[in-house]
């Protein structure tokens, strides 16, 4: 399990978890692999806890590496944001 990275963006922070999926069978060694992102956003306030929402991001294309899995994380949560994303909002944080 890999340790959630975070950044901020329009008054809300982002935390992103890329986890590895497990090697297919007929994946290439040393292949670019799949991983499941998972998004957290929450309103950036200090020293108040707030409401937080969690996000799946739709299956992508293989990566090169978790850093790259993670910047898809974070390109997504800010299409959010932006309200980009139909049915996704954080109009309740």
């Amino acid at each position: 399990m890999s340790t959630p990275l975070s950044d901020h963006y329009k008054g809300f922070e982002i935390k992103v978890q890329a986890l590895r999926r497990a090697r297919e069978r007929d994946d290439p060694e040393g292949g670019p692999r799949h991983f499941d992102i998972v998004v957290t956003i929450s309103r950036s306030a200090s020293g108040e806890s707030g409401k937080t929402e969690m996000f799946g991001v739709p299956d992508q294309e293989p990566f090169e590496s978790p850093i790259d899995a993670t910047r898809a994380g974070i390109d997504y949560a800010r299409q959010i944001i932006d309200k980009q994303v139909e049915g996704q909002s954080v109009e309740d944080l």
